[in-house]
């Protein structure tokens, strides 16, 4: 009797100090190994006969919007989000999604948009050539009107005009043979599959509880780099790196959930229950991000990240992860976790248009990406 007395004594002792938090101690740990993230961006359109040209994305339409050959002034004109991530190493390595690191484009639609511009461009060469052609010819027959025989037969010429209608001629030529030469590189270039598409990208990241004025704040004081981006289709995950490979000190790195921790006393005596007991129906979550980016992040105070809460709706798949945490556009990459800090999801996507029905990626895909 004495030994079922200790050992209830005992798992009334476990159970109150299993390692769960509340929100409140949850945030304060956590809150400062979460960063917003901005990303700069344009894409990179790499002809089949060489060469490149740069765009800014497409419209409501699918058409090719801000399309130059001139990378400065794209750069210029680049696109622009914001995300979140969160550092899991001490070498500044961070988690993130793929769509935020590295923002992908319909390369179909792309495509299709890229030939029918070159098509347009053919027709219009085309519609030029002719032009320059017509044009050639009216001077030639102006050229009859500049020689002239008088009563007694003699010719005469004059010369000046001659001169002047060759000149212009000559320019014509010249014309119509650059166009030529531009049709021709516009026929080697109607290849789709022979157009690659490239997302060129400039990162930066900026902390909880510092100031931000402008884009310098994020990609020349704290810039990074994507170190991974997920290959599979289904698994919207990538990491990102400071520059300077080091993790600021006193930041928060994460752990993912199930990684080298121990139960304890209570997992060990009963199982089913701990840090890494498998999740269950009406669990509690919590999620760390920046909802609405900067709109609702930058304050009089500097940068806040929020806390949100909800509870699991549907078990993992081992693909995703239901809940019922509220987000917004800016909360992708946010890290989702449990009652004692780990990260059980990385937030990715809402469903349809309510702000309360919400996929994370699963730890075991995480694992499997982080491993690989």
């Amino acid at each position: 009797m004495k030994k079922l007395l200790a050992i209830f004594l005992i798992v009334l002792v476990v159970a109150g100090c299993d390692g769960r938090k509340s929100a409140e101690e949850l945030f304060g740990q956590t809150a400062s190994g979460v960063v917003v993230v901005l990303n700069e961006y344009y894409y990179e359109l790499k002809l089949p006969a060489g060469g490149s040209l740069y765009f800014t994305g497409l419209d409501e339409n699918g058409d090719i919007s801000g399309l130059t050959a001139d990378e400065d002034e794209v750069r210029a004109n680049r696109s622009m989000l914001t995300g979140t991530a969160f550092f899991i190493g001490s070498d500044g390595t961070m988690m993130t999604n793929r769509h935020v690191a590295s923002p992908g484009i319909d390369a179909v639609t792309a495509r299709r948009s890229m030939i029918k511009i070159l098509r347009l461009m053919k027709m219009y060469i085309s519609e030029e050539m002719t032009s320059l052609s017509q044009q050639y010819a009216v001077l030639e027959s102006q050229k009859a009107d500049c020689v002239y025989t008088d009563y007694y037969g003699n010719v005469y010429s004059d010369q000046n005009r001659l001169d002047e209608i060759n000149a212009k001629q000559q320019d014509l030529s010249r014309r119509f043979d650059a166009l030529g030469q531009s049709a021709g590189e516009i026929d080697d270039n109607i290849d789709p599959e022979g157009i690659k598409i490239n997302t060129v990208c400039e990162l930066g990241v900026a902390y909880n509880n510092t100031f931000v004025t402008t884009d310098k704040d994020f990609v020349e004081k704290n810039p990074c780099v994507v170190v991974r981006i997920s290959d599979k289709e289904d698994v919207d995950l990538a990491l990102l790196q400071l520059k300077n490979k080091k993790t600021p000190e006193g930041a928060h790195v994460f752990t993912i959930k199930g990684d080298g921790d121990d139960d304890g006393l209570l997992t060990k005596l009963f199982g089913g229950s701990g840090k890494n007991a498998p999740l269950k129906i009406d669990q509690q979550l919590y999620m760390l991000g920046y909802n609405a980016g900067l709109v609702l992040a930058n304050t009089r105070q500097g940068i806040k990240v929020q806390m949100t809460s909800g509870k699991v709706t549907q078990l993992p798949d081992g693909q995703r992860l239901l809940y019922s945490i509220p987000a917004l556009q800016g909360s992708s990459g946010s890290p989702v976790i449990d009652e004692y800090g780990d990260v059980v999801a990385v937030n990715f996507a809402k469903l349809g248009t309510t702000d309360n029905f919400n996929f994370g990626i699963p730890v075991e895909r995480i694992r499997e990406f982080i491993r690989k």
